[in-house]
């Protein structure tokens, strides 16, 4: 049985060393779909504050002989994905880790056993969102994304629930002002975008209704971050920051 993950990735250096540190034990290959410009049909004059160099060297460092690296340009996001099962057409199983999401695989042993057990294409995996810090976090999103692909078995969506795993942790919002200010001009939801929230919301540390497209469920809660994350997340060096990027 052949088992990868790959990353979709433009920018996302102050994660993404974690994120493969996060499943690479449990993959055969470490995929890098790269773009130079973004695939969100949004582009930017603005420079990306991380650079390919950067990207690469993160990604050897963690992933050693694992790691294969593609080039590309891509119209949108979903052709930059679909890519994956061109270059991997025989894999059983794709994890689909995005830069700034880190696993807590406590269910690693049964990871082969995905397909048998969930007899699904399609498996959407519970996930939790930390704003401005480790410490606060929005824990009732329902809107699980698909992070489990097994190209095999007969197209059909599943969706794993809290109980039987633990949700992936998703870092986007947990990052320095420059790289959010960058994503709000990148993002694929850059149509919806709420453009008062970065200094309205994000930069002030709001705690309600965060979310800069608008979701109910986007009010944080403060966790203990290690209730969720793997231990070697202490090692990050935002972990002991009460808010990440405050300059007050």
């Amino acid at each position: 049985m052949k088992v990868i993950a790959y990353t979709a990735l433009h920018y996302g250096a102050a994660y993404l060393g974690y994120a493969i540190r996060s499943i690479i034990d449990q993959v055969d290959e470490y995929w890098v779909l790269y773009s130079a410009v973004g695939s969100h049909g949004h582009q930017t004059d603005r420079q990306c504050p991380d650079s390919r160099e950067e990207l690469v060297a993160i990604a050897q460092a963690t992933a050693g002989s694992k790691l294969r690296w593609h080039d590309g340009t891509w119209a949108h996001e979903g052709l930059q994905r679909e890519t994956i099962h061109e270059l991997i057409p025989d894999a059983d199983i794709i994890i689909v880790l995005d830069a700034d999401e880190i696993w807590n695989l406590h269910y690693s042993p049964k990871i082969h056993m995905l397909p048998e057990v969930y007899e699904a294409r399609y498996i959407r995996h519970p996930i939790i969102h930390y704003w401005r810090s480790f410490y606060k976090c929005v824990l009732h999103d329902p809107a699980f994304p698909i992070r489990i692909i097994c190209p095999k078995m007969p197209e059909v969506h599943v969706t794993i629930t809290h109980n039987a795993i633990h949700p992936i942790n998703h870092m986007g919002y947990a990052q320095m002002p420059d790289i959010i200010e960058y994503k709000q001009h990148t993002h694929g939801h850059k149509n919806e975008w709420d453009w008062s929230w970065f200094h309205g919301k994000f930069l002030p540390n709001a705690q309600t209704l965060v979310h800069p497209v608008g979701s109910e469920h986007w009010n944080p809660e403060t966790v203990d971050p290690f209730d969720y994350m793997p231990a070697f997340m202490r090692e990050h060096p935002y972990a002991d920051l009460e808010v990440i990027g405050d300059t007050q």
